[in-house]
Parts: structure tokens; sequence; C-alpha cells
């Protein structure tokens, strides 16, 4: 009989969420194996925004500087922008229709201010082709040897007890098996939720995206700013698509780009879009004939807005595009990604390291498949938004000349072209829901699962087009982030108190000092992970210094007012005013799940 190995957790899929989850278990000290059929990481330029809540899980992991140093600089993604073609000598080309200010990028406005006063980072713009080997980088040094490509997860199947997983090398056929406790489904909703049965819920093959990746020179056109550029083109208006530039140097003198557009399911579009066609579209759309261009590789996907029934089946989780496959629009592919791996990953290892009941896991699906079904709404509402430009600047498909009337009409020194320009200008502002959901990114909240309701029952308000983040230090939010000052004068944020070792954080000021150090050696008696930090205010000595004052108007506490943070900076319960010692473990008790609640009353687990 072959040897069975034994590891705690199996992560099958090495993409961005399969990786990071690698790197987050490896901190952690979790032991455990990542599979991935390819033999390498991305090959197409895809999910390239990287959101400010997605920079700072990266920054408490160690990852974020090598985004940063490979990333866009944020002035050279601050602005998107509509216009006929970047070539051309005709009097419709060049023609810039709108742009609005993107990410919150642009230095000197209110918003980018507001970006940079909410979060430790600002967002970066680096395709997968270019994040990924980051990923895996950090996650093979983390975790040597069990790192494991060019390996694809023949079968499973799951006890109550354990899971069973044979893998087969795919260049030598030699299969093994491995025994492990818990396994996470990161592969792209091809293996492991198919064989469980759960059902991807929602529109499928709603219409094919088909991305073209090439080398070209293109300097002398490209807008600075631009972050995309997306054309409108009166001669081939169902060709339009969008341009963004793929690196490594960015902004007008980029080496690489990529243009989507957008065709119907069965037209045969992608199945003929072979170099050449590639070739002549991009130049015929930029209005630049004679463009030298080098395809690197041509692809399509289906837009479809699809989520799974369920995250979990046993012993066995779905994360990334296994659990959620939406379209394009607002950049949340990759960020959820990373923030399903960022959730599990410490309540995996308080479980397995017995500091955690097994029920911790529970909590996993009620949360992020809330957030799932968010994003998913919010990414296929946007891209049909979308159509709503298209009809404020009135081209229609298969219709060159009268497409032609349109823009030639829109640029005309007439008060009615001034009027249409003006109300094309109103629509573009709207495309805001799309490049700056700044509540969305940073004001997500669970509702139910690892918190307890601290029974003020204050939620910030919410934002419908989610441009407007209100901080919050309510249950279920994320820690707001405000920089202190350590005892050395070092600057840092509040979510660089949390660390990665899967101690929660208890946050408290000068008259919470005392209970806070008592329920910490009250909670490591019991072996649950517990620290304290005292914030003080205003510019005394101490441990940590609210110099500016901002936290102690963003926490709501009055003195000796307790803030339970979880591992993953998500706040999990408050006291406003003082609480006990006892009082704050038996709150970790219950949120870890080593005890529970019989007819109102807490039962040891």
């Amino acid at each position: 009989m072959a040897e069975v190995i034994e590891v705690p957790v199996v992560i099958v899929g090495g993409g961005s969420c399969g990786l990071n989850l690698s790197i987050y278990l490896s901190k952690l000290g979790v032991q455990h194996v990542l599979f991935e059929r390819h033999p390498g990481t991305a090959i197409l330029p895809k999910a390239h925004i990287i959101n400010q809540r997605t920079m700072e899980i990266f920054r408490q992991y160690d990852i974020a500087k090598p985004i940063i140093e490979k990333g866009t600089p944020p002035h050279l993604m601050s602005k998107v922008l509509w216009q006929t073609s970047l070539g051309g000598d005709g009097p419709l080309d060049r023609k810039v229709i709108g742009s609005i200010d993107s990410w919150g990028c642009k230095p000197g406005t209110p918003t980018y201010k507001t970006y940079q006063r909410d979060a430790p980072h600002m967002p970066t713009n680096l395709p997968l082709i270019h994040s990924e080997p980051i990923f895996r980088r950090i996650a093979e040094e983390l975790n040597p040897g069990k790192i494991l490509f060019g390996h694809n997860v023949a079968s499973f199947s799951q006890t109550s007890d354990q899971v069973l997983v044979q893998v087969e090398a795919v260049a030598t056929g030699v299969r093994s098996t491995y025994r492990a406790q818990y396994l996470y489904g990161a592969d792209g909703g091809k293996t492991i939720g198919v064989a469980l049965n759960i059902e991807m819920q929602g529109p499928k093959a709603v219409r094919q995206m088909i991305s073209t990746h090439f080398r070209a020179d293109v300097s002398a056109y490209w807008d600075e700013e631009a972050c995309i550029i997306n054309f409108a083109n009166p001669e081939h208006a169902h060709r339009s698509g969008a341009m963004l530039p793929v690196g490594l140097t960015w902004g007008p003198h980029a080496e690489e780009w990529q243009i989507h557009f957008v065709t119907e399911m069965g037209d045969g579009v992608a199945e003929g879009f072979d170099t050449a066609a590639a070739k002549t579209h991009i130049r015929k759309l930029l209005k630049l004939p004679d463009l030298a261009i080098e395809v690197i590789s041509i692809g399509s996907w289906t837009i479809e807005r699809v989520l799974a029934s369920s995250y979990r089946q046993g012993r066995i989780f779905l994360g990334g595009d296994s659990a959620h496959r939406h379209p394009p629009t607002t950049g949340l592919g990759l960020n959820t990604a990373v923030a399903d791996a960022h959730n599990i990953a410490w309540k995996l290892a308080l479980v397995l390291s017995g500091a955690a009941g097994p029920e911790l896991l529970d909590t996993y699906e009620p949360e992020r498949r809330r957030i799932g079904k968010q994003v998913t709404d919010w990414a296929f509402f946007t891209w049909q938004h979308r159509a709503i430009l298209g009809a404020a600047i009135g081209l229609h498909d298969g219709k060159p000349e009268a497409n032609t009337s349109r823009v030639k009409a829109l640029f005309e020194d007439t008060e009615l072209a001034r009027a249409a320009r003006a109300a094309i200008n109103n629509v573009i502002a709207t495309q805001h829901i799309e490049f700056s959901a700044h509540e969305l990114d940073l004001g997500f909240y669970y509702t139910s699962g690892v918190l307890l309701d601290d029974g003020k029952g204050q939620r910030p308000p919410e934002d419908p087009t989610h441009q407007v983040y209100t901080p919050s230090t309510a249950p279920g939010y994320r820690l707001p982030h405000v920089w202190l000052k350590n005892s050395d004068g070092v600057v840092v944020s509040t979510h660089d108190l949390v660390g990665t070792d899967g101690d929660c954080l208890l946050m408290t000021d000068e008259a919470g000092t005392a209970v806070a150090a008592e329920a910490v050696t009250a909670a490591r008696k019991l072996k649950l992970q517990l620290r304290s930090v005292t914030i003080r205010r205003g510019d005394g000595k101490g441990e940590y210094i609210d110099a500016e004052g901002r936290w102690a108007s963003l926490g709501g506490l009055d003195e000796g007012g307790v803030v339970l943070v979880r591992p993953d900076n998500v706040v999990a319960w408050r006291s406003v005013g003082a609480s006990t010692a006892a009082e704050i473990v038996n709150v970790l008790e219950l949120l870890l799940r080593r005890k529970h609640f019989t007819n109102g009353h807490a039962v040891v687990s």
C-alpha cells in the first residue's frame, strides 16, 4: 500500500487566492501543501487593480513592499478616459469625449486626501502576470518543497474526520496520497466545487470578453495619467473596447498593453480571433495603421455573475473564483479572493492549534458568502451601467455612417453640441460607482460570525453609491486605520498592531490598561491568544500615541472602553465603557467557540 502523507491543510489551486492562503498559513505556523495543475502562474494580464483593503492585508503579511515596487505609481493610474482613438489625423480622431478621476489617485483632489487618510497604502495597478510570481516566490520561500505546481488533484474524498487527496504529477504520472484535516478549493471552480455538486447560482454566459496582450510603442499618444482608455470608435462601435498598460514601465512608456472588447456569445468572433485578426483590430481601433505590434497572448472568457450555493461542505471550503465569478468592472475579483484567504487562514490556525473550537470554521461561509454576493451583484451592476454611457454617446452597432455623423455633431460649436457634451459628461460622472467605490473597499462589514453585538445598535451611515466610507469600531467592521507613534517615535498604523501570530488584540486607553493586562493574563492561562495595547491621547509618552486625536474621535469609546480585534483586523466586540477582565475573557471564549450559548447561558465546549 502506498504511503499516505499526513498534512493539516491541502490547498488546491496556485492562483492568487491559493498562494495568498499559503503565505498566511505559513506565517501563522500551519503546515500545508499546495497543488496547482499548471506549470506556472497566470499567463493573461487580468485582475490588475489591487485596492486599499488588499494592500493593507499585504502589509500585514510582508507582501506590500514588492507589490508597490512593481505596481503603478498612483499618479499614473489617476484617470479613466473615453475617446475616439489614439492616433489618426481626421477631424474626429484623438477626440476626448470625457474623463473621470480614478481609484482616488489624482494628487491634490479631495478624494486623494480621503484615500490617503483612510488606509496605510494607496491602491495600485499590477496585473496577475506580474503579481502572481511575487506571491509564488514568497509562498515557496516560506514553505519550501510544498508549493507544487504541475500537480493535478486526481480525486478526493472526505469523512467526518479527514480528507483524502490523490495527486498526480503531470510530467511523470506519479501519484501520491495525502491525508488532511481540511481542504481549501481555490482552483477557479474547475474541480473541487464541481465534484461536490455545489451549484454556481446566477446568470451565466451573458457575453464574451476577448483580450489581447501585446507589445507596442504608443508613448507618443498615451495620456500620462490614464489607467484605462475606453474607445468610442464610430467606425466599428461593437469592437470599441478598453486599453490599459501592462507594464512594467508605467505610463506612456509601458512596453506591454492589453485591449479588451466584448462580443456576443456564439457569434464566432473568439474562434476566429487569431494573431493576424488581433493586429488588424488594434491598428484599426487605435487609428495607427503602421503600428508595430507583437502579440503575446489572446484569451477569452465569459461574462457571468455567479455565486456558490455553499462555501463549505464538510471539511472542504471554497474561495476565490471557485466561490464567486463576475465581470471585471470595479476590480473586485482578485481583492475578494485575497480577502477570502485572509478570513479563513487565522481560523484554521486557531482551530488546528486547539486555541479555538472547530465551530469557529462555521463562520467562514456566513461572513464571506455575504460579501461574495455583494461583490458579484455590484460588479454586474456596474458592468450593466456602462450601457448607459454608450447610449448617451449614441453609437450603434453596424451603423458607421450614422455613428460618424453623431460623433461629428458632438464636437461642433453649436448650442446643441454643447448641451450634448454636457449631458455626456454628466453620465460619465456616474461612472464613479466603478472607479472610486471607496466604501465598498473599506466599509464592508459582517452581520454574523466572529462578532458579538455591543448592544449600541449604532452602525455608520451607508452610501448607496459606495463613495463615502465612514470608519467605525462597531463589531463586524474593519478596524479603522489611524497613524500612531510608538514609544520610539516611529509612525505605525493601527493595522500594524495585530501582527501575524494569530493573537486577538485588545485596544484601550490609559484608564483601561490595568483591566486589559489582567484580561491577557487570564486568557493565556486558558490558552487563549490575546494581547493588549494602550493608545494614549495627546503628545504624552506611552506605548502608542494618538498625537492627532483621530483614534479618540473614531473609536467611539468612553474612558476605559475597549475594542477587541480579530487577527484579520476586523472588530469582534467592543465595550464602549469600562469593562472587566472576566467579561473580556468570557467574550473571547464565546467568539473563539470555546464556549457556546445554551438557553441564554455560556457553556464550556
